[in-house]
Formats: C-alpha cells, structure tokens, sequence
C-alpha cells in the first residue's frame, strides 16, 4: 500500500505569491507598483493578486490591473504585460496630477 502525500506547491501562501508578483512587478513595471492582498480560489488553483499604484507621497492612488499565478507551478495567466501595466499606471497618475 502507498502513502498518501500531499503535492508540493510552488507557491503555497498568500505571503508567497505577494512576494513572488512583486518581485517581477519591481523588476519588469517600476517600484510604484505592488499587490498587498492574495485571494485563492480553489476551482482553479490561482492566486488572485490586484496590482496597485502608490506613491509616499500621495499613498495608493487605485488599481491598474491583476495578476493571476498558479499555487502549483508557479506560473503566471491572465495578466497584462509589463508594457500594458506601465501604460496604464502612467494615465492613472496623469489622471490624478502625476506627472
């Protein structure tokens, strides 16, 4: 008879996939952009993570778009790609007198 085991996820807690997206979102989009909330739904295995703007100075001015990464492989679906993400992180702080 065989042991059950429980599968090993890549990302297994809210707290890791918030690092995880922030990590790329720093590296591809800009340090004014970041996700602080994590939700899991488990019909499809996925974190859902909103990615926010803010700046110190002005705190989080609302939300530019969300992420999706899968609690087993790590990977990443749904999404805009950097370029979108910037885009509309720009018009968002124009819209609030960021320049």
């Amino acid at each position: 008879m065989s042991a059950l085991t429980s599968p090993q996820l890549s990302v297994p807690t809210a707290e890791d996939a918030i690092e995880a997206v922030n990590r790329w979102l720093h590296r591809e989009v800009g340090m004014a952009v970041h996700t602080t909330t994590a939700r899991f739904d488990q019909s499809t295995f996925y974190w859902h993570l909103p990615i926010e703007l803010a700046y110190a100075s002005r705190g989080t001015l609302g939300v530019v778009g969300d992420l999706y990464i899968h609690a087993a492989t790590g990977e990443f679906a749904g999404h805009p790609d950097a370029e979108e993400l910037i885009r509309r992180a720009e018009a968002l702080a124009a819209a609030c007198g960021i320049d």
